[in-house]
């Protein structure tokens, strides 16, 4: 049922908090949804907080061998954000509101889209911005290296073991039931992306979560741009409801930025891409960006996000259990912000108070008709 940690002592090291954990994975690491992600670094975001979080774990990305150790392959490649008339306001606010927390972004008219981003085509585009200081990870590699941080730290990670059930007992959490047997714990994360829910119901505890189901096509761009070995900046396109993401190889990946409504099935969902939907990203693909009006199709995969009604994670206590946490709902968010969310999750668990920013993401917003809301029309930009 996806990941499950069981956190153990607690370690002081470099000024951060860390845990030695006991860690279970159904699948080996990031073979699913993480090793799907598009691994996109923005700050671009509705809200202040989301923001500050983003900042931060960007930060973490950029000196990654430093912090962590290890190669998270990320690569500065700026980003342009496009839109028509109707998001034209938002896009406004929002870079009004980033700037004042520090990020580097500017607005652009249309006519100047080329001269942040040369390969892109500000052809119908009322207003974009552009971020500098985005990028792209690999998420396979970035999983990793945390993964060996925290058997630096004294973890155990197991891979291949389902967990099947909470155990609890007066209120308390006791451990985990898995396929090998129970484990005694008195304090366990549910952190199982799409199947959390799942494991959650278990202890009677309903998440607000839906699995839906987000495709990508990869297209060999074509060699008078950039060959093998050129990148271009990240893009979103709001108005035709696309990202680009430059990959290795001479490839770029084309997902989509609509919201999902229908829920799949997590264990048996279609994971490759109908022609239908390689034909809706090729034509806005080259919308966005001419040349690849001339690139190749080369296949393509889908991943899978847990929704929450927000589109932003929920990182809590679970009521009504001592030592029984979550960090889940991530929304196709969860790679970028990982950073931050481990350093907060940690701080609460150990302190038992939340970092102020953090308590935007409580587990009983929507119970209060506290939901958190983005600017734009689609949910999953955040």
């Amino acid at each position: 049922m996806g990941e499950l940690w069981v956190p153990a002592s607690p370690i002081i090291s470099s000024g951060r908090q860390a845990f030695a954990l006991k860690y279970w994975s159904a699948n080996p690491f990031a073979a699913v949804p993480t090793g799907r992600s598009g691994a996109i670094i923005r700050q671009h975001y509705s809200n202040d907080f989301t923001v500050r979080m983003a900042k931060e774990s960007l930060s973490v990305y950029q000196h990654f061998n430093d912090i962590v150790g290890g190669d998270c392959g990320f690569i500065t490649t700026g980003m342009i954000v496009m839109t028509n008339e109707q998001g034209a306001d938002a896009l406004r606010e929002n870079v009004k509101m980033q700037q004042a927390q520090g990020v580097h972004t500017h607005l652009l008219n249309g006519s100047e889209v080329g001269q942040a981003a040369q390969e892109y085509n500000g052809e119908g585009v009322a207003l974009a911005c552009y971020e500098p200081d985005a990028g792209v990870a690999d998420p396979m590699a970035t999983t990793h290296c945390f993964a060996q941080r925290a058997r630096d730290f004294g973890s155990i990670i197991r891979e291949g073991v389902v967990v099947s059930h909470i155990l609890h007992e007066n209120s308390r959490v006791t451990g985990v039931r898995t396929l090998d047997g129970d484990i005694h714990a008195p304090t366990v994360v549910i952190a199982a992306n799409v199947w959390s829910g799942r494991l959650a119901q278990t202890a009677g505890v309903t998440l607000p979560l839906t699995p839906t189901r987000h495709p990508m096509l990869s297209l060999r761009r074509p060699n008078d741009f950039g060959g093998r070995h050129g990148i271009h900046a990240v893009g979103l396109d709001i108005t035709r409801q696309i990202y680009l993401r430059p990959d290795l190889g001479g490839v770029t990946l084309v997902g989509s930025t609509a919201d999902v409504l229908a829920a799949s099935d997590p264990d048996h969902y279609a994971q490759g891409i109908s022609e239908e939907e390689i034909t809706f990203f090729r034509a806005n693909a080259a919308g966005s960006i001419p040349a690849l009006a001339r690139a190749v199709p080369r296949g393509g995969w889908a991943g899978i996000y847990d929704d929450t009604p927000d589109y932003h994670p929920i990182l809590d206590r679970l009521e009504p259990y001592a030592g029984l946490y979550c960090a889940v709902g991530f929304s196709g968010h969860g790679f970028k912000l990982s950073p931050q969310i481990g350093q907060w999750m940690s701080t609460f668990i150990l302190t038992g108070s939340k970092p102020l920013d953090m308590q935007h993401f409580a587990y009983d917003r929507f119970a209060q008709g506290q939901q958190i809301q983005p600017r734009y029309p689609s949910g999953v930009l955040g």
